[in-house]
C-alpha cells in the first residue's frame, strides 16, 4: 500500500501531543508525518516579539517530536508559524494540508499506543482511504480494531452489519488477524453521542470527513468537534 501523509497540529503554548513516549509510536513506518507548529498569539500582542522570544522553545519541542516520530519509523517534516487563533489558524492549516498533499489529520488528546482503534463508519465510501491508512499501522501490535456503525432501526442495522463485514474481509485480506477486527452495530438516533461513548474504550479513533463545511474558525467540521468535546482520545480524520 502507498504511504499516507499525516498532518499533526502542534498548538502552542501547550500542545496536546507533547511529550511523546517512544513506546506509543512504534510501527509508523507507513507514514509521512508533517508537524504543523502554530503558536497562538493574542490579538493585542506583538507577533514578531512573541516569535523572537518563543521560537527557540517551540522549535526545540517540534524537533523533539520529530525525532520521536522518526524513531517510530515515520518520515517527518516540521513547520512553525505564529499568528492569531481562530480563522487565521484554520485557513493556514488548511492551506498547509493542501500544499503537503495531506491524507489525514491527527487531532485531539495525548497519543498512546495505537493498538486499540475504533473506526466509526456511516457507509463504505472511504473504504480505499481507510484501508490505506490502517495499513500503515503496525498490525503485529494491534489487539483491537473495531468497526462501528449506528443505525436508526433494525432493517438499517442489518445493512450496516453487512457493510462492516465487507470492510472487515478487506482488512483481513490486507493482513490483519481475524480475531483482531471486530464488528459492532448499535441502534440509536444520535450517532455522535454513541460514537463518543464507544470511543472511551479505545485509544485512537479513525473517521472520515463528513462532508460538513467547517466554520471559518474551525479546520474540521461539526461531527469531529462534537466528538472532541466529549472524549479525550486522539482522532484521525481522513481528508476528502
Amino acid at each position: 500500500m502507498s504511504r499516507t501523509t499525516l498532518l499533526v497540529p502542534v498548538v502552542f503554548p501547550e500542545p496536546d501531543v507533547y511529550p511523546l513516549d517512544d513506546e506509543n509510536i512504534v510501527g509508523l513506518s507507513g507514514f509521512d508525518v508533517v508537524l504543523f507548529g502554530y503558536w497562538e498569539v493574542p490579538e493585542e500582542a506583538d507577533r514578531e516579539a512573541v516569535r523572537a522570544s518563543r521560537e527557540p522553545d517551540a522549535q526545540s519541542v517540534l524537533y523533539e517530536l520529530a525525532a520521536a516520530f522518526s524513531r517510530g519509523g515515520a518520515s517527518t517534516s516540521v513547520q512553525l508559524f505564529f499568528g492569531e487563533s481562530g480563522a487565521t489558524e484554520a485557513k493556514l492549516q488548511d492551506r498547509i494540508a493542501d500544499e503537503s498533499d495531506v491524507d489525514a489529520v491527527l487531532m485531539g488528546g495525548n497519543i498512546t499506543k495505537w493498538a486499540n482503534v475504533l473506526v466509526p463508519l456511516r457507509d463504505d465510501r472511504r473504504r480505499a482511504d481507510l484501508l490505506t491508512f490502517l495499513g500503515g499501522l503496525n498490525r503485529h501490535s494491534m489487539f483491537t480494531l473495531e468497526l462501528y456503525h449506528v443505525a436508526p432501526d433494525r432493517a438499517a442495522a442489518d445493512a450496516g452489519e453487512a457493510m462492516l463485514e465487507s470492510v472487515r474481509a478487506d482488512l483481513v485480506e490486507a493482513g490483519f488477524a481475524e480475531d483482531v477486527v471486530d464488528v459492532t452495530v448499535d441502534i440509536g438516533d444520535n450517532p455522535s453521542v454513541a460514537v463518543a461513548k464507544r470511543a472511551r474504550r479505545h485509544n485512537l479513533v479513525v473517521m472520515g470527513e463528513t462532508g460538513e463545511s467547517p466554520s471559518e474558525s474551525a479546520f474540521l467540521g461539526g461531527v469531529y468537534r462534537r466528538l472532541a468535546d466529549r472524549v479525550d482520545v486522539p482522532v484521525v480524520v481522513l481528508r476528502d
